[in-house]
């Protein structure tokens, strides 16, 4: 007997796979969502954009989302190294008439915050398989299914007209070769460790950026940074980041580097973590910084961390996964109809649009790196309207690409880029072996 082909077969039930499939419900497509764990379950990354709590309650999710009285976000302060020269940017959206007002989201509990995206894409019709994904089934030089484990240990296939990688650092499909190698990040060599604590000091005054609930950051140097998360009332997220080397250079535990730098990397961040009982165990995160090429092609296509995750710090994880969900289910819909051309790869406008985003917001990440100073002028002073419509995730299209803000970063950043690889031509050089002349 003929296997079943569903339409879509979505890899992955966290939020970009749960929106992802809400999106596809909206156009009549019923996808299954493969995933092999049961919500709630605990992850990072519970700072949300502004254009994410938007999109979120155009998807009819902002009563379910309300109701977890989330700290409620309108910001994010940044300290400098040692808490000094600290500056706040504020969340905007543009309003009806184009003009650029106060936006605010939520800082969330993530594992309630998946769970009610996950529930709400089965209760709209999304079909939910629980198992473990082994391989893609490949015919040819397309992707037509998923070989599958279900929990009592036995094997099934899936067949799909399109399969979705929602796997998020898993990056299953890279794993497997069916798309580009998971190529190192900018900021590829830095370890990130997190937990929360309780009975933290926070903000509570009357302007936007003295709220409880806001988002802060501190910067100590390039790639040692910390960040300070309200996640309900009581608990806050918590984590410090810095080189590979530095870590291993201590000798130190996790646990004895989370105590340590919580106590000594800056005052404005110990004087708030008067308690520095873990609530939940030390996490740590390694080298998390990578890009895949060539995601998507005949029969599938890769959303979010699943092809690439560039540095935490901007919090546009969730925003990515929500946002290329949008993208795929209109790219997937005009190929299930037949309007795209089925010769050669059916999904590459979606792709070359997920890069563009993503490409603004390395970019912006990198000059905060690279040019700190550079970076506080623009996005607080010279560029300061425009440098907050890229933050506020106006990343895509012509708008974008004629952003003030994103052309001076992007001047900045070709200028690094042209150095390094100045720098890496006259190694080169130096290292090659002088050949011998003969008169």
């Amino acid at each position: 007997m003929a296997q079943k082909k569903h339409p879509v077969i979505i890899l992955g039930g966290g939020p970009a796979g749960a929106a992802t499939a809400m999106y596809l419900l909206r156009k009549g497509i019923t996808p299954v969502i493969v995933e092999r764990a049961e919500h709630p379950r605990y992850h990072v990354g519970e700072s949300l954009t502004g254009a994410s709590q938007i999109a979120l309650r155009a998807l009819g999710l902002g009563p379910a989302l309300d109701a977890q009285n989330y700290p409620v976000k309108h910001g994010a302060v940044f300290y400098g190294p040692d808490g000094k020269n600290d500056f706040w940017v504020g969340l905007v959206r543009r309003d009806e008439k184009g003009d650029q007002v106060p936006n605010y989201t939520w800082n969330v509990m993530r594992s309630t915050f998946d769970k009610i995206l996950f529930d709400a894409a089965i209760e709209r019709g999304a079909i939910w398989i629980k198992a473990t994904a082994v391989a893609p089934i490949v015919e040819e030089d397309a992707v037509v299914g998923l070989t599958i484990r279900t929990p009592d240990g036995a094997a099934d296939k899936l067949y799909s007209e399109v399969l979705i990688d929602a796997s998020g650092c898993a990056t299953f499909l890279a794993n497997h070769r069916v798309t580009g190698i998971k190529e190192p990040g900018a900021s590829d060599k830095q370890v990130a460790f997190f937990t929360q604590y309780a009975n933290t000091i926070r903000d509570d005054g009357p302007e936007l950026s003295q709220q409880p609930g806001n988002t802060l950051l501190y910067y100590q140097a390039k790639h040692y940074w910390a960040w300070f998360i309200p996640v309900n009332d009581e608990l806050t997220s918590v984590g410090v980041v810095f080189p590979t080397a530095y870590f291993k250079k201590t000798g130190m535990t996790k646990e004895q580097m989370m105590l340590h730098e919580c106590r000594n990397m800056t005052p404005v961040l110990s004087e708030r973590l008067p308690d520095l009982t873990p609530q939940e165990p030390i996490h740590a995160m390694p080298n998390f910084s990578y890009r895949v090429r060539d995601y998507t092609g005949k029969g599938f296509l890769c959303i979010g961390d699943a092809h690439r995750f560039i540095d935490p710090i901007f919090a546009y994880g969730v925003y990515f996964g929500i946002q290329e969900g949008e993208f795929a289910a209109d790219a997937i819909a005009r190929h299930l109809s037949g309007e795209t051309k089925t010769n050669g790869n059916p999904f590459a406008e979606f792709e070359a649009l997920c890069d563009e985003g993503n490409d603004v917001v390395e970019d912006v990440i990198g000059v905060l790196w690279e040019y700190p100073l550079a970076f506080q002028r623009i996005v607080t002073w010279r560029d300061k309207v425009d440098s907050l419509d890229l933050l506020a995730g106006r990343i895509y299209g012509e708008e974008a690409r004629k952003n003030p803000a994103r052309l001076a970063m992007r001047r900045l950043m070709a200028t690094r880029e042209r150095e390094r690889a100045e720098a890496a031509a006259a190694k080169a050089s130096a290292e090659s072996p002088q050949l011998a002349t003969v008169a």
